[in-house]
Formats: structure tokens, sequence, C-alpha cells
């Protein structure tokens, strides 16, 4: 069959010139036969393999994070099939070359491959003088770091990777994007901005570079850091953790080792790189739209391995209660070692019953401190009434009012000083000697086991008598002196804040022995007065 169109068309020159413009459709008449007119067959778009990623870890004496290092990495949201795990270790004087082999075995069919290799050859100084390892840098290191770069990035092209990703191992991806999202930026070689919770100003990318080639500081290093820019930026420098795009033709002209014919810098991995970079006509970026991890801020020489694993305990406790749960990988052996409640008769956690979040944040911080606790209620503000109040014998101190905000006392500061306040009644009752009374939002600063114990230890040796020692507070005024014959402990004045205190059992004797509930005030106001310096 034949469709006949007309069709008028105006031509530049004002001539009509009228169309006869003829469709034939006809059917198939025959094996084999299609119409008049062919239709190319519709494309269709099949599913892709994700690009294929090295992943290139150099490990020394890192046994202490081992664990929670490679669980990040295994919670990355990436196939495992496509990537490629390539890790170095030596000079190694504590377990990490055993834990590695460990997890080798077990992740050897997680991934495409993993690759690992240990030497047990010295190439570099090591030690230092005392006989232990040494966190110092010499040249020697520094070339040992180049060449062990350059192999993985050879082993990466040998293995037609599209892309290898540098991670060392006191860098924690915990954004578990972080792969994806680096990819997605297409650049030649981009950092995920790290952070580091010891140092604010510290981080793995560079705004500035003198002309010696060295760190120099820019207007837009802070408010990159800070995220108050956000995006994917240019940098001079990115270290520690770096993606970089192998199928870029100008890639095949990166290198670590040796140096560029140019270079005429120091020493460095991160320095030498960054030239290469620059002479291959690629740039470097940082990415910080997001969240993407943390690093640990690099030890001085005289730190010990032993001071470096107690750093990295207490900020493990830190990331424990600002960014969730710190995963262990499965395919290492882990024992918890046995609870301790470091010689007080009890440990208490005062914690509500509608903040169950709380709770389980706080018992893993435990688990991880190895502390024995035991859960007290709090008192919950809200469900106060005036039945239970006068059931309690509860009064107001008279003309008492908030010495900041003009106010009388609340009943979340009634619940609070009433959650204490049982705490100081079982003290009596078992007559205990000493405790620690913590409360569910309490953060614990890095080394808290180890400056408890000692601080302990001066109470002690000093044969001090005591009723309370704050461990968190709020300083609101005046200059304050040390106890004699103590480094830890000072006389406080007036004060804020219960999130965590030592109590002994004078000290409980003490706080109830004034009936504090026929004239109650905040707990933060009543402790001031109990040790005389407040200021009213």
């Amino acid at each position: 069959m034949a469709f006949e169109v007309r069709i008028s068309v105006t031509l530049p020159f004002k001539l009509f010139v009228s169309l006869c413009v003829c469709i034939a459709v006809a059917e198939p008449s025959g094996p084999g036969k299609t119409g008049l007119i062919q239709f190319p067959p519709r494309k269709i778009e099949y599913p892709r393999q994700r690009p294929s990623v090295l992943v290139a870890i150099l490990v020394r004496n890192k046994a202490h994070l081992l664990k929670n290092f490679l669980g990040y990495l295994e919670q990355q949201d990436y196939p495992k099939h496509r990537m490629t795990v390539w890790i170095r270790t030596d000079h190694n004087q504590d377990n990490t070359t055993a834990i590695l082999e460990e997890w080798a075995r077990g992740a050897q069919g997680v991934y495409h491959k993993v690759n690992l290799a240990s030497s047990e050859k010295s190439v570099y100084t090591a030690l230092n003088e005392n006989g232990e390892a040494s966190m110092a840098w010499n040249e020697d290191r520094y070339v040992h770091m180049l060449k062990l770069r350059q192999q993985a990035l050879d082993a990466a092209r040998d293995y037609w990777a599209d892309f290898i990703l540098y991670v060392d191992a006191d860098n924690f991806l915990i954004n578990n994007q972080t792969i994806d999202k680096l990819i997605e930026q297409k650049n030649p070689v981009v950092a995920p901005m790290l952070e580091v919770q010891e140092n604010s100003a510290y981080s793995n990318f560079w705004c500035g570079m003198d002309e010696h080639g060295y760190y120099q500081r820019t207007p837009e290093y802070i408010p990159t850091l800070k995220r108050d820019r956000k995006g994917c930026f240019e940098v001079v420098m990115v270290h520690s953790t770096l993606l970089i795009n192998l199928r870029l033709e100008a890639s095949i002209d990166l290198q670590f080792y040796p140096a560029h014919p140019e270079y005429e810098g120091a020493v460095d991995d991160i320095l030498i790189f960054a030239h290469s970079v620059r002479k291959s006509g690629l740039k470097m970026y940082v990415l910080n739209e997001e969240f993407y991890g943390l690093m640990l801020a690099t030890a001085d020489h005289f730190t010990s391995l032993q001071q470096e694993a107690d750093r990295y305990d207490g900020l493990k406790i830190k990331y424990l209660v600002d960014y969730g749960d710190v995963p262990y990988s499965p395919y290492i052996t882990h024992e918890w070692p046995p609870l301790d409640n470091l010689g007080f008769d009890e440990i208490f956690l005062i914690s509500l019953r509608r903040r169950p979040d709380r709770w389980m944040r706080m018992q893993r911080c435990f688990q991880e401190l190895r502390f024995d606790i035991k859960w007290s209620e709090a008192v919950d503000g809200r469900n106060l009434t005036e039945e239970y109040r006068e059931s309690l014998g509860i009064k107001m101190m008279q003309n008492w009012e908030d010495p900041f905000g003009k106010r009388p006392i609340t009943n979340g500061e009634i619940g609070c000083f009433l959650s204490h306040y049982n705490v100081w009644e079982e003290v009596m009752q078992r007559r205990l000697g000493a405790v620690l009374v913590l409360e569910d939002d309490c953060r614990f600063e890095p080394n808290f086991v180890n400056n408890l114990v000692a601080m302990m230890d001066e109470v002690i040796s000093n044969n001090l008598q005591w009723d309370l020692i704050y461990l968190g507070r709020k300083r609101l005024e005046g200059t304050e002196n040390y106890v004699k014959g103590t480094t830890r402990l000072v006389y406080p004045n007036y004060s804020y804040w219960t999130v965590g205190y030592v109590l002994s059992l004078r000290g409980a004797k003490k706080l109830l022995g004034q009936k504090p509930l026929t004239k109650i005030l905040p707990v933060d106001e009543y402790l001031p007065i109990m040790f005389d310096n407040h200021p009213e």
C-alpha cells in the first residue's frame, strides 16, 4: 500500500513548489523479504563492568590498627571482584606481618586478587639508639618508599588496572562511597579530603607551594579544610590517600622513582610525585563535598610503638562517638582483653532509658576501654510530676535562679540531680570506697585510661584525703593551684558539668548529709557550693 503526502515548500526566491511524496510501505512477500523501508535495529545498552582498581597499601608497624583499617576498606561499597589489593610490608618490630598474612588468606577469594609481600631485609636504619622502632625519616627510607610506590604503579599497569588507589595504613576511609566518589570526578589525580582530629589545620592536601617545593599556607586552605567551600578543587599537592586515573594517555609519564630528570628538590615521595604530575601536563585535585574519612597526624621521631598504639586507642574511642561503630575485619582474629575496673569499686553510667542510641554507643566505648560498667537509669525530667516530687520530699531552694539565664530550675535539671543523687545513695548503701561516675554524653580524650590511672596513682602516693575529683568540667572563673606533690590535680574553682567524676564514700556521705532534696538546685550548682567555691 502507498500513502500520498502533498507538501508545499516556500523557497528563498519566492517560488512555490508543490511536491508530491509517496511513501511506500509494502508487506513482505516471501521468505526473507522485507518492506521497502528497513529501520535499523534498536541499539541495546548492556551493563558494563565497573572500572578495575588496584589498591596499594604500604605498611610498617601498624599492628595496633590494621584490624580497623582493613575493616573500613572492606566496607567500601565497590565490587570487590574489580579490586586488587596490593600490600607491601617490611622493617616491622610488631606482628604486622602475621596479621597481614592472616587477612590475605581470608580475603584472597573475596577480591580479584590479593598480592601481599613481606621482607625481613633491612634496607634503611629502622631503629633508634635505644634499639626501638624509629619514626624518623632519613634519605634511605624516602628512597625505599619511592621504590615501593613505583612498584605499585608498575603493578597496576601490568594488571591493566583502570585506576590505582594509594591508601596509607593510618588513613581510614569511613565513607563507604569514597572509591565511587573519586572515580566519578574523572580527574587525573584526586584525593578525598581526610580530617585529623588531633590537629585541625592538617590534612592530606596543599593549596600552595613555595619556590622550593614545600608547603605554603594560602587563603584557600582553611575554607577548603573547614568545608566553607565545597567541591572538587585543583590543588598543588595531594598525598597519603589518592586515586590516579590510568586510562588517561598522559598517565604513562607519571612516576615516583626515579625522579624526573628536571627535579632538583628534596628526596621526598610526595614532592617528587607532585613534580611528576606537573611535568606530565596533569593536575591534582582534592574532593571535600562530603566527609570521607580520617587520618592520623604524623608521629614525632621520639614516639615509641607503644605510645603510638596508646594514642590510636584513645582516638578510636573518639571515632566511635563521632562517626559510629569502628569495624573489625572478620578475616583477622581478635580477642578482647578481660574487663578491668581500674581499681574502682564500681563504674556507673547514668543513661536515659529513652536514649538507647547513647547506651549502645557507650557500650562500644566501654568494650574498647575494657570497663565493666553498671547502668544507672537516669531520672527523666519529662516524666516528673508534682506527686512524684512530693513523694521524695523535693523542695526548691528559695530565691534561686540560674545565674546565666535568670530562670528557675527546670524539670530536666531536677531529673539530672536525682540521677546523680541515686548513685550517691547506692555508694552509701553498698559502702563503696571509690567509684567512677560517667554520663552517657561524655567524650573520652585520647589516652584517657592511662591518664586516669596516673592521676589515681598520684592520689594514692600522696595519701590525699579527697571527696570528689572532676574528670570533665567547664571551668568558669579564676586561676587554680596544683595540689602539692601532683602534676595532674588542682583545687577547682567555680565549675560546671558532671559528665565524669570520681567519688569517694566520704564524699558521698557529705553530698547526702546536706539533705539536698529539701532545697534542690542543679547539680552543677550544688557541687561548687559543697567545695565552697561558688561566687554567691
